[in-house]
């Protein structure tokens, strides 16, 4: 199978780590402003986001040519450390990126952009062979989502419904913005 037949697949939901470290240290700011039940929803999310996936991560090597947790800087700075790494361009579905609504509510109301934001808890995946991927990321009791493909040359384009921009080059860490 050729490279450019690969998947990319996002396993979790992005800036689930930004939203904790707001729930955490910004909590009375976020309690003025949304309901109990909406705290406690979040709370709820960011803990069974970021819970371990060691089950998960085992299986990544025999099934997926590359594997990284997004970490820092969110999933556009992640997907273009992984472009360099591999060498290829890809082609990025920005709407089917898996983010919770309470997440971009949260970030949202510090002005912070999920998509360079702390993303502790998922990974990028490319494969493929989706099929064992969504196999394994099942198992282990976490979400898959597809959100785009490698392409041939070093063209980097993320898709917002019919507009299509380049992807940028890694930005700083929006979190830094509030710290």
């Amino acid at each position: 199978m050729t490279r450019m037949s690969e998947k990319i697949y996002v396993v979790n939901t992005i800036a689930l780590g930004a939203a904790g470290w707001l729930l955490e240290n910004k909590r009375e700011e976020l309690e003025t402003f949304f309901p109990h039940f909406f705290m406690r929803r979040a709370e709820e999310a960011v803990k069974s986001g970021l819970s371990p996936v060691e089950e998960f991560t085992a299986s990544l090597p025999g099934i997926c040519s590359y594997a990284a947790e997004i970490g820092n800087q969110g999933i556009l700075s992640a997907l273009w450390r992984m472009a360099e790494e591999l060498g290829t361009g890809l082609e990025i579905r920005l709407r089917d990126i898996p983010i919770r609504q309470e997440t971009v509510e949260i970030l949202e109301r510090f002005d912070l952009n999920p998509y360079y934001a702390l993303s502790d808890g998922a990974y990028l995946a490319v494969t493929g062979r989706g099929d064992e991927l969504m196999k394994a990321v099942r198992s282990a009791g976490l979400t898959c989502d597809e959100i785009g493909e490698l392409r041939t040359g070093i063209a980097r384009t993320v898709k917002n419904g019919e507009s299509v921009r380049y992807l940028d080059r890694p930005q700083p860490e929006e979190l830094n913005k509030v710290k």
